[in-house]
C-alpha cells in the first residue's frame, strides 16, 4: 500500500471518528437540556403528529431521555460507520453530524416545549418551528463540517494509468482538446421527483391551512429543494485541459476534479439503483463515487486510490477519449 493510500485511510478514520465523537457529544448534550426541565414535563410526551395536526404518538417521561438519547445518537452512529466501510468517511461522517443535530434537536426540543402542558395542551401541540430550526441547524453543521474535512488534492496528482485499449483521439499535441455535453436524466427520475413534491406540498398547505407555520415553511422548503435537485439532475459537463466538471442551472457545481487527480478513464455500464441505490449525487456500494442520472453507459474515472467517479452522461465514449487524451498529453508533459 501506498503512502498516499495509507493518508487517505487514515484521514477517513480520522475524520470517522471526530463525526463519531460529537454525534455522541450532540445526543448527550440534547438530553442533559431536557434534563434540566425534568420536573416541568407532563407526564405522557407527544412524540408523533397526525396530518391533522394532532398528536397521535405519546412516550412516557421516563422513558423519553432514553429514546432521544438513543435516537440521536445511534441511528447517526450506524449511518457513519456505513460511511468508514465504504472508505467516504470524509462525506458521510459530516452527513452524520448534521443528521445527528437535527434528530437530537426536534426530539428534545419538541419535548422541551410541552414543559408545563396540561395533558390537552399537549394533544395540540405544534413542533413544526422546532422541526424548522432542527433542520436548518443540521444543515448547517453538516456543511460547515464538510468544508473543514473534504479531501485536499493530493500532493503531484496522480500518476497516468490510461489502458491501451481505452478510447483516446487521434489528433496531434497542438490541437486543442475539450469536450461538453449533458447528464442522461431517466424518466424514472421525473417521476420520482413529481410524486415526492406532489407528496409535500399537499401536507404543506394542509399544515398552512391548520396553523403550523413552522410545519408548512419546513415542508415547502423540502418541496423547493426537491425542485431545485431535480432541475439541476440536467447538467452541463465539461472536459478540457482544468479537468472534468458537471454543473447544474449555473449555480450548483456537482463535480470539479481537476486533470491532475485523474489517471484515466474508462466507459461502464451503470444501475443507479442496484450500484448506487437511486440516482443524484451518490455513493455507491462498492465505495464508488458519482452523478448518476440515468442507467447505461458512463464516464468511469479513475482517480488513482481515491475512489473511482461516474457520470452518466450523454456520450460516454466521447467524454472518456477526450479525458485520456488529455491525461496522456500531461504525462508527456512530467516526462
Amino acid at each position: 500500500m501506498s503512502k498516499t493510500s495509507v493518508r487517505q485511510d487514515r484521514g477517513q478514520l480520522v475524520v470517522s471518528a471526530i463525526s463519531a465523537a460529537v454525534i455522541v457529544l450532540v445526543a448527550v448534550a440534547g438530553v442533559v437540556a431536557l434534563w434540566t426541565a425534568r420536573d416541568q414535563l407532563p407526564d405522557q410526551i407527544a412524540t408523533h403528529w397526525g396530518a391533522n395536526g394532532q398528536a397521535d404518538g405519546f412516550t412516557a417521561v421516563e422513558r423519553i431521555f432514553v429514546t432521544n438519547a438513543l435516537l440521536g445518537g445511534v441511528l447517526p452512529l450506524v449511518l457513519m460507520l456505513v460511511g468508514l466501510a465504504m472508505k467516504q468517511g470524509r462525506i458521510m461522517g459530516p452527513l452524520s453530524v448534521g443528521l445527528a443535530v437535527f434528530l437530537s434537536g426536534l426530539g428534545n426540543g419538541a419535548a422541551w416545549m410541552q414543559r408545563g402542558m396540561t395533558p390537552d395542551e399537549v394533544a395540540s401541540s405544534d413542533p413544526g418551528w422546532v422541526m424548522l430550526i432542527s433542520a436548518i441547524a443540521g444543515v448547517v453543521v453538516g456543511a460547515a463540517l464538510w468544508l473543514v474535512f473534504r479531501r485536499t488534492p493530493t500532493p503531484g496528482g496522480v500518476a497516468a494509468n490510461v489502458a491501451a485499449d481505452a478510447p483516446r483521439l487521434l489528433v496531434d499535441d497542438p490541437v486543442r482538446v475539450a469536450w461538453i455535453g449533458h447528464t442522461a436524466v431517466s424518466k424514472m427520475v421525473w417521476v420520482f421527483l413529481g410524486f415526492g413534491i406532489v407528496v409535500t406540498v399537499v401536507p404543506a398547505v394542509r399544515a398552512f391551512a391548520a396553523g403550523s407555520w413552522g410545519l408548512g415553511i419546513f415542508l415547502m422548503l423540502f418541496a423547493a429543494l426537491l425542485t431545485v435537485f431535480g432541475l439541476a439532475m440536467y447538467a452541463t459537463a465539461t472536459v478540457d485541459a482544468r479537468g472534468v466538471r458537471v454543473r447544474a442551472l449555473g449555480l450548483i457545481t456537482w463535480a470539479d476534479i481537476p486533470l491532475s487527480e485523474i489517471a484515466g478513464a474508462t466507459v461502464t455500464v451503470v444501475n443507479p439503483v442496484g450500484e448506487f441505490g437511486g440516482w443524484g449525487r451518490r455513493i455507491g456500494f462498492a465505495g464508488e463515487q458519482g452523478i448518476v442520472t440515468d442507467a447505461g453507459p458512463a464516464l468511469r474515472l479513475d482517480r488513482g486510490h481515491d475512489a473511482p467517479f461516474v457520470i452518466t452522461v450523454s456520450d460516454a465514449e466521447a467524454a472518456a477519449a477526450a479525458v485520456n487524451t488529455l491525461v496522456g498529453r500531461r504525462s508527456t508533459d512530467h516526462e
